[in-house]
């Protein structure tokens, strides 16, 4: 019978180990490797009719968007909320349409983070 133990807070490289005997004779390290992703999602924060800011405040795809840049807004029956990017880093793409009806929480876009 083999148990696994897993270390929460351990770095992905050695996130488990495994025990072969209960008394902990045999102990083996399951290695995964690292694993950095670094594009982020900008997500609506309310459901209504997503807007894209103008060309003159978010630039073209590729372009630099900083942490709290206004990059849309959601259109609801009693006004508008500012969709705001989380991430510094590079606009990759836009993924919900100008006038497109999205849901709370749908990604709107995504971004390359910078280091």
């Amino acid at each position: 019978m083999t148990a696994l133990d897993l270390h929460p807070t351990a770095p992905l490289s050695g996130i488990a180990t495994m025990h072969t005997t209960p008394d902990d004779a045999a102990i083996y390290a399951i290695c995964a490797e690292e694993v950095h992703v670094p594009e982020r999602l900008i997500a609506a924060p309310t459901a209504g009719v997503f807007q894209a800011a103008p060309p003159e405040v978010v630039t073209a795809e590729g372009e630099i968007v900083h942490a709290g840049q206004v990059v849309g807004s959601i259109e609801l029956t009693d006004g508008t909320v500012s969709v705001t990017s989380a991430h510094t880093g590079f606009l990759m793409g836009l993924l919900a349409l100008p006038g497109e009806r999205v849901r709370a929480d749908q990604p709107l876009a995504w971004v390359r983070v910078v280091a």
